[in-house]
This record gives C-alpha cells, structure tokens and sequence, in this order.
C-alpha cells in the first residue's frame, strides 16, 4: 500500500511536469519572475511631463503665460556731466529716491518673456559746475535736480527654477522715459529719457499664481543727452536700485 502511494505521487508529479513544459514551450525559462503589468517607462515619462509642466507654469507664474510685477524700490543716481569750456572736473553728488513700477511679463512660445509697463522713478542728483569769481569768493555753482520719470521699458525677460519653489529671471533692454516734471524742462532738461535697463528678479511661490519679488534694477539714461544749457555738453544719469513686490498671474 506505501509502494502505490508513493508511485501515484511521482506519477502526478510528473505529469504536472511535463504539462507545464508543454505549455511554456522551447523557450521556457523556469526562474522565478515577479508578475507586473506596469508600464514604467510610460511612468516615468508621465512623470516628468508633468514636472516640466509644473515648472513652465510656475516660471510663467500663471495658465495663460502672462504675469503681474507691482513693485517697490529705492534707487541711486549718479550724473555723469560733461562742460562746454571749462577743462576743470565737474563735482558730482548722488541722492536716492522712491520708485514704483507696474509691469507686465507675456510669455512667448514657451522661450522668454516680453517685458514691457510702467516704471516712475525718482532721480535726484547734484552737480558743481566750476566757477571762479574772487569778489563773493565763489569756486562752483551746484546745482541740485530732482526731477520724476516715467519709464516705458521693452524687456526680453529670461526665467528659470533655482528649486520647486524659487526661481530667477534676468530682463533687459531699451527704456522710454518721459520727464513728469515739466518746469525743469524749461531750465535745459529734456523732458524725453531714452536709455538701457537691466532688471534681476528672485521670485519666491506662494503658490502657483502668487509670488514674492526682491530684486535689483540698473538704468543707463540720457543716450540722448538729457540737458542743453550754455554751461553743460552733456548729462547722461546711472540709477542703481532694488525693490521687492508681488507678482501675480493670470
């Protein structure tokens, strides 16, 4: 009776065999093999897509690639003046003031941004002009200017992603400024700016459209000569800044 059991057994044992290998055919491998019907590459591709997406949205700061800047600063001028005649140096003085800007970002084509808005700046600034006269004993004559832009910017904007939640963006270009203060323009000054901007940003997500900004700002005016007078060739104004703000996306 323990010959017939143990020969049934072998028997069955072999015939499960030999059916297994039937159905695995020649290329059966009988190692043992972890079941997945996973796609991991698709996974992973999809992975990505979306964190690219995720990061394009945050540099665009909105759905729509466009964004908001309002933004508070102080800034620094400096004059760079030049006389008609007099060959002695000219002394200058710088002087800091407010500034505020609205500004608005359009993303194109997923590249950079258009940069363009409203910027009014406070520039003050002094400068002595040499002048002797031995009876008031009198060596200069300073002048002090403070005069308000309004500046148009057109900026191309580059962005990118320090972290999930921090990126950096650098915006230059030309600027049209527009003296806001006529009186002075009768004095000599122009009341037209035309000059270069370089705008660096630190954008901090609150979340996907809100960030917070804190920046630096530098201005190159008066390509265009910003003052006419008999005593004065040239004026041309550096205004060095930083700011922070909000920006919003839309």
């Amino acid at each position: 009776m323990r010959k017939l059991f143990f020969t049934l057994v072998i028997v069955t044992g072999f015939l499960l065999l030999t059916n297994d290998n039937i159905k695995a055919g020649p290329d059966f491998d009988p190692k043992i093999t972890l079941k997945s019907n996973t796609d991991y590459g698709k996974v992973i591709k999809e992975r990505d897509y979306n964190k690219a997406v995720r990061k394009h949205k945050q540099i665009t700061n909105s759905l729509l690639g466009i964004q908001l800047d309002f933004q508070l600063g102080y800034g620094s001028t400096s004059p760079n003046v030049d006389q008609n005649v007099n060959t002695k140096t000219i002394s200058t003085e710088s002087q800091g003031g407010f500034t505020f800007g609205s500004l608005i970002n359009i993303n194109l084509l997923g590249l950079f941004d258009l940069t363009t808005g409203l910027d009014f700046v406070n520039k003050k600034y002094s400068y002595g002009i040499p002048y002797a006269d031995s009876v008031q004993n009198i060596d200069s004559i300073t002048n002090s200017v403070k005069n308000t832009y309004m500046n148009i910017p057109l900026n191309v904007t580059y962005s990118g992603m320090i972290s999930e939640d921090f990126g950096m963006s650098f915006s230059g270009g030309p600027y049209f400024g527009f003296l806001l203060n006529p009186d002075n323009a009768v004095n000599g000054f122009k009341d037209f700016d035309f000059g270069l901007n370089g705008i660096l940003t630190g954008r901090y997500y609150l979340n996907q459209f809100v960030s917070v900004l804190l920046g630096g700002n530098v201005q190159y005016g008066g390509l265009n000569n910003l003052l006419s007078a008999n005593s004065v060739s040239s004026l041309k104004l550096v205004n060095w800044g930083a700011f922070t703000g909000l920006g919003i996306g839309f």
